[in-house]
């Protein structure tokens, strides 16, 4: 361990004194057909297809760009995700994309065909890319369409640089939650040196696991990303020659919580439903708390729809360009409020109405939808919570020994959350608390992502992950 301490030191003593690279002006080269056909594209071009280089001034590197379509339509901005293809993962839409619009897409510093700089590959640099692209090849606002590590990466450019924009459309974008949140679902294994009581480990152990992508693992050391975060220099002598880690853990640092919460730009949402690497949660999440947002899903699709249904996928991505966000209509919730409901001993059951009180006892895998409250108390469980308000008791929500993920709920009451021994999980959660928003009895974990507290003890964004002993926590999120 003093070794690995040691490394890391030296690696921000290199980063401390590291020479500044001298800026590059900004240029284009055309590529000639020699040229383009010794990139040896996998997935097959078309003979009009115009490829560049582009020198940015970002990183200062070279990065291909190619313009398809006439340059008197609409402008139409493609942004990759992670993998080893960049733009390539978009070349069986294009040719349908040009028949109305002029299409720009690049690959990324560090990928496909793109000089891999030094530097880090997060969003925010990579949005100062696109700002440039755009600049240079479009000279006026354009819709963006961003797919997985490009969606968070355009949703950034869209927060930073709005007037470049007048239409945003993410595809199953990753990175946008805490990455501790879409490190496991709750349905998945925990890593062992998760603190979840005993009990919870072994009803957890018995529940399926499955591979996750890239961004997850990037994600599981916190200490090393920490480190990494702290010097240039660490981060160039760590990440070397792997671009997609660089960008994978450049992403997960992100917090876009204040783009999100600001954000006017019209904004349309499309996603696979079977999503592993980038679970709908997050689109819910996202439609959610963006004011000028729509979402439309692909059943029995997964993390690359422009591949897997790209008939499917251009239709909704056609009823984007050219029409107007239309919210869903929130779900109709009973005005009949049942007094007590009580789940014993029940498992795999979904529920949802309105409720005076909500008792949740040794219950796994249940799904709390629709639902209005005065208080729910969850003990011994795992339970979800979306599209749940809660307002009129003291105390609205009180764990114990339990793994809760809430997904888009409201808690007004005096005291928001009570934690005991339990992991708690919120995404686009609003606390209002006359008195304080969390308190913690013993030993809880507490991850929020895209949500807001207001208390007298702390009033904004909550976007963070910590353990906690015990007391009251609002302040944590200072």
């Amino acid at each position: 361990m003093r070794l690995f301490h040691l490394f890391f030191f030296y690696c921000i003593l290199l980063g401390s004194f590291a020479a500044q690279s001298e800026p590059v002006v900004s240029q284009s080269t055309p590529l000639n057909q020699q040229q383009i056909q010794a990139l040896k594209f996998e997935s097959p071009i078309k003979a009009d297809w115009l490829f560049s280089t582009y020198q940015e001034s970002v990183f200062n590197s070279s990065i291909l760009v190619l313009e398809a379509g006439d340059k008197k339509s609409p402008p139409l901005l493609l942004v990759h995700g992670l993998g080893v293809l960049g733009m390539q993962d978009w070349f069986g839409v294009i040719p349908e994309l040009t028949k109305h619009y002029h299409v720009i897409a690049i690959d990324l510093p560090g990928f496909a065909h793109s000089e891999s700089p030094e530097g880090r590959y997060s969003p925010r640099n990579y949005a100062a890319v696109l700002a440039e692209v755009v600049d240079h090849y479009i000279a006026e606002p354009t819709t963006a369409v961003g797919h997985s590590m490009g969606g968070a990466v355009s949703l950034y450019f869209a927060g930073k640089y709005p007037e470049k924009l007048n239409k945003l459309v993410l595809v199953d974008a990753a990175g946008i939650l805490h990455k501790v949140a879409f490190i496991k679902p709750i349905s998945n294994v925990p890593k062992p040196n998760t603190k979840l009581p005993k009990f919870l480990s072994t009803k957890l152990a018995q529940l399926n696991d499955f591979t996750t992508g890239l961004i997850e693992e990037g994600a599981i050391d916190s200490y090393l990303t920490e480190l990494l975060q702290r010097s240039d220099g660490a981060w160039k002598l760590v990440m070397g020659e792997t671009p997609n880690m660089n960008a994978a853990l450049s992403l997960v640092e992100e917090d876009f919580s204040e783009i999100v919460s600001n954000l006017k730009i019209e904004t349309h949402i499309i996603w696979g439903e079977e999503d592993a690497v980038a679970p709908l949660r997050t689109a819910k999440v996202l439609n959610s708390q963006l004011i000028n947002s729509d979402l439309a899903t692909l059943p029995d699709v997964g993390h690359v729809p422009m591949k897997q249904q790209p008939s499917q996928f251009l239709a909704l991505l056609n009823r984007a360009f050219t029409g107007e966000v239309k919210k869903a209509a929130s779900a109709e919730v009973s005005d009949k409020q049942i007094e007590t409901f009580h789940c014993e001993d029940q498992h795999s059951r979904e529920f949802s109405g309105h409720y005076r009180h909500m008792i949740i006892e040794d219950c796994n895998n249940v799904l709390l939808k629709n639902v209005v409250a005065e208080s729910i108390r969850i003990k011994d469980s795992l339970v979800r919570l979306e599209n749940v308000s809660l307002s009129g008791a003291k105390l609205a929500l009180n764990i114990k020994r339990s793994v809760v993920e809430l997904t888009n709920v409201t808690i007004t009451a005096q005291q928001g959350v009570k934690l005991n021994e339990s992991r708690f999980d919120g995404a686009g959660v609003q606390i209002n608390a006359s008195e304080h928003a969390i308190s913690v009895v013993d030993d809880s974990n507490i991850i929020f992502s895209l949500s807001r507290i207001h208390s007298p003890i702390y009033q904004g964004l909550a976007h963070d992950a910590i353990e906690v002993e015990k007391g009251i926590i609002d302040d944590r999120f200072k």
